[in-house]
Order: structure tokens, then sequence, then C-alpha cells
């Protein structure tokens, strides 16, 4: 069988940055165009709860009491590159000094082509690393959300978790014959490159905050009992490197959406990882990940707008005895945010539900949880290059887990965060 793999998610970045500096090979008198975005946060955040996940412990935030205060919390670089009408490359970088990977690390590197049409019906290939078609909240530069600072416990996990590194086909259309407001998407797509992707949910469960992993970076685990040395599991490193393909076969994906104008989404989506629970590459688990996802986003009577989505999935690693997986969960979570905007001022609110059931029977591996999230923000839009953010986020949660490594199996933790939201822009 040839091996079918994408280049690590690294090289193909390095191919799309270098087709991004070279001359543009496609016929066609179009000249290139380009376009820059990159912006900075200085935060200040106080934080209450368990020692966060950064520092390889258990918490569900970001900051803890010993690392919150006046600090830098991220940059970014999102640069777009159009080599002709129809063909466009994209890279993302995230800048963060955590000590979890290099300072500075690509999220997305890919090429889009948009071939045009004589018809009402569109198409898309996309092609490198990229996100999926999941959140409706990280629509801004830098895959940042313009609601919140900290996105949902969903979006949360795409960014700690999923990338997709093949191709997506897209094919779109607007039915004319209803007006020509209503358009109808397909969104297809081959992947590989995210095997462990489950591993985290598992081991650590569902967590709210803005951190993006990226592709070189090495995600902390808590000290769960059965991956210490000696013990049963010890072949996994303490994190999870979460773009890693190693088992060779392909994933994919199947996304249906429906939109009317600017006043309705309705989103499903089916994802399945195939990886094989029982991979094994470079002290990394494969986890065989699936799920089904729905979203809707509305906009409201009083201009008040409505998003909300659903996840309910399924994640496993290891041998497959009596029925069940070493690790065998399903997984679940929503939420409702509410937004509204007031000229330069926006106010969002939103409720979170998460939750972790398990299979399996192993000791010392307890892996379910149950918690819910509230959280209030507001921004100002001073002028176009800065933003003022301010969020105050609850998160309860009961995990069992916890008891492993002293701390209290329900814990509410809670964090409040204002930052200070540097953007610039520029064309070529």
């Amino acid at each position: 069988m040839p091996d079918w793999r994408p280049t690590k998610p690294w090289a193909t970045a390095a191919a799309v940055l270098l087709t991004l500096c070279s001359e543009p090979s496609l016929a066609g008198d179009e000249p290139a165009q380009g376009h820059l975005d990159w912006g900075f946060d200085l935060s200040f955040v106080k934080a209450s709860g368990h020692p966060s996940w950064l520092e390889g412990s258990g918490g569900k935030l970001r900051f803890d009491p010993d690392h919150d205060g006046p600090l830098f919390s991220r940059a970014y670089l999102d640069i777009e590159h159009r080599f002709a009408s129809t063909v466009a490359g994209h890279v993302l970088a995230e800048v963060y000094d955590d000590g979890h990977g290099p300072l500075v690390d690509l999220t997305e590197a890919y090429l889009d082509w948009r071939p045009m049409t004589a018809t009402a019906t569109r198409y898309r290939i996309k092609v490198g690393a990229f996100y999926p078609r999941i959140s409706l909240e990280n629509v801004g530069p830098g895959w940042a959300s313009p609601y919140s600072v900290s996105p949902s416990a969903i979006n949360t996990w795409v960014g700690e978790e999923l990338r997709s590194v093949g191709a997506e086909f897209s094919l779109s259309r607007r039915l004319q014959s209803l007006g020509n407001k209503h358009t109808l998407s397909m969104h297809v797509a081959i992947f590989g490159g995210n095997d462990p992707a489950g591993g985290l949910m598992a081991w650590k469960g569902w967590s709210i905050h803005d951190r993006q992993s990226r592709f070189s970076d090495e995600i902390p685990l808590p000290p769960i009992p059965r991956i210490q040395p000696g013990q049963w599991w010890d072949e996994q490193d303490p994190f999870i490197t979460p773009l890693l393909e190693i088992d060779e076969e392909p994933g994919y994906y199947v996304n249906l959406e429906w939109r009317y104008g600017k006043r309705l989404l309705l989103r499903a989506m089916h994802y399945d990882n195939r990886a094989d629970p029982q991979g094994l590459e470079d002290n990394q688990f494969a986890w065989w990940t699936y799920f089904d996802h729905v979203a809707l986003q509305a906009m409201l009577p009083g201009d008040i707008g409505l998003l909300a989505q659903w996840m309910d999935g399924f994640t496993a690693w290891g041998r497959f005895n009596n029925g069940v997986y070493s690790v065998d969960n399903e997984f679940r979570a929503n939420y409702v945010l509410l937004t509204r905007a007031f000229g330069r001022h926006r106010l969002a609110a939103r409720y979170d539900h998460f939750k972790v059931t398990e299979a399996d029977t192993t000791p010392l591996d307890e892996n379910r949880e149950n918690g819910h999230a509230w959280t209030l923000a507001y921004s100002l839009e001073a002028s176009d290059s800065l933003t003022l953010a301010a969020e105050w986020l609850e998160i309860y949660t009961n995990r069992p887990a916890w008891a492993y490594f002293d701390l209290e199996q329900s814990q509410t933790e809670r964090q409040v965060q204002v930052s200070l939201r540097f953007k610039f822009d520029r064309g070529w």
C-alpha cells in the first residue's frame, strides 16, 4: 500500500511559505495581491481555582492564582497572498511565551483555489493545514473571537486538538428560485495529521481559554497515574502533540450548511479521524475520535445576535476487550451565546454545558466529568487599531480524577481578564 500520508504540518507550512515567497506560476495578467493582519494583546488577569492545565495540573483555565496579573497574552500574524484572481495562500502564526513550544509557530498554512464559474454554483479547494469548519465564534483575524476573549468549551477544544492536514472540497449554490438569499453548501475534507486528537479530551477534559495549539506545541497532561514511569501506559509522554500522523489512514469530515442572507445560518457536520486506537509513534498514542456537530447563527429581533453549537462524540485508545477499549469515553458539549452591538460597544453573554462519560473500568484512569460555565464580555472599539476587551468567566466542574493529584474533585474556578487588543493591517 502506498504511503498516502501528508507531510508533517510544519513541512506543509514550509511548502506554502515557499510558494508565497515565489513568483506566481499561473497564467494571467492580474498582479499579485496580499494582505497582512497582525496584532497583540496586553492583559491584566485575576484568576482563582485549581492550578492551570498549562502548568501540568488539572485546572480548566489558562491562568491561575500563581500565574496572573499584568501579562502579554498573545500575538498573531495573519497573511494572505493572492497569486491570481482564483488562487491565494494563507498563513497564520501565533506567539506565546509559555514554554510549550517555540516563541513563534504556525497554526494554519494552506492554499485556496476558487475557480470562476458562469453559473450560480461556486467551488473551492483548500490544501494544507487548516481548522475544520466548526467555530461560529472564532471569525476574526488570528482566529480570534469578536464576542469574548475566551471562546466556548467546544471551540476551545477545536483550538487545542483539531487541525486538518489535507484537502477540503467545497460546493455552494444560491437558490435563485427562492429569491437568491438562500445558499446551500457542502464541504468534504480528507485529512491526516490529527491522530492524537481526543487524548486531551480524555485525560484533561474540557477547558475554556483562548490559547491555540501550534504545529510544534507540546500540550502538558495532568499527572495521570497510568502514564507515570513504570506504569501500564508509560510509553506516553507527559504531553500531547496534537498534529501528528501515526497510522497512515486518512480521516474525513462532511459539513452541510444552509444560509439565509445575513439573518440565519445552519450547519451540520460529521467528523471522524479514523485513527487506529492501538497506534503509537514518537511516544504519542493515536485516539480514534469522531463526533457530530450542529450549529445555529441567527439575528433576533432588536439586533440581538444568537450563536449556538452542540457537539456529541466518542474517543478511545487501547485494546478492545469485552466490548470496550482500554480508555473508552463519550463527550458532549453545547453553548448558547447572545450578543448586541451598540456602535463601537459590544456586549455578550454565554452559557456552556459540557460532559464526559466513560464505558471502561480501567483502574486509576477515571475520566468522567460534568460541568457548566457562564461568560460575560464587553468590548469597546476605541479606534481602528485598539479594542478594550473585558471578560468575567466562571466555570464549575466535577471531575473525580482530580483526587489523583490532591485536588478537590468539585471546583468553581473564576477569571476576570481585561485586555488591550492592538490590531494593524496593510495591503500590497
